[in-house]
């Protein structure tokens, strides 16, 4: 019998894990409680106008160039025109000034190619301010 008890009590070791969890919870707490939370609002970069740009506004409107895409064909300003013809005459306006604004508008019935051909072209000669809209 002797036996018996040596061999149930090597067998049945017990493991207490209620004094590493009381300690674990301790740890939590604690970095919980120290830790100071990032004001991300405070850390943000936000580029406001300054007081001086608002006294200083021009009223011009922006030099505006409209090409309108058609199935066969393209104007420039309602003015028609071929492919060839609207690229010199969009070069010889980029070389009074890359900040013109260009907006192009898509017909339903144009091909895709017609748009990717005039982006092509504007990105050619500089011109970066343009916008793309599709009408009926």
């Amino acid at each position: 019998m002797a036996r018996k008890r040596r061999r149930q009590h090597l067998i049945a070791g017990e493991l207490n894990l209620t004094a590493m969890i009381d300690v674990a919870f301790q740890l939590l707490s604690f970095f919980i409680m120290a830790v100071h939370p990032i004001d991300v609002l405070t850390n943000l970069n936000v580029f406001r106008p300054s007081q001086e740009s608002e006294q200083v506004k021009d009223n011009t409107p922006p030099n505006m160039i409209r090409i309108m895409i058609y199935r066969d064909a393209w104007t420039l300003n309602e003015n028609p025109m071929k492919f060839q013809d609207l690229d010199k005459v969009m070069t010889k306006l980029a070389e009074h000034g890359k900040d013109q604004t260009i907006l192009i508008m898509c017909r339903a019935e144009s091909k895709h190619r017609q748009l990717i051909d005039v982006l092509d072209m504007c990105a050619r000669l500089k011109l970066t301010n343009l916008s793309v809209i599709s009408s009926n």
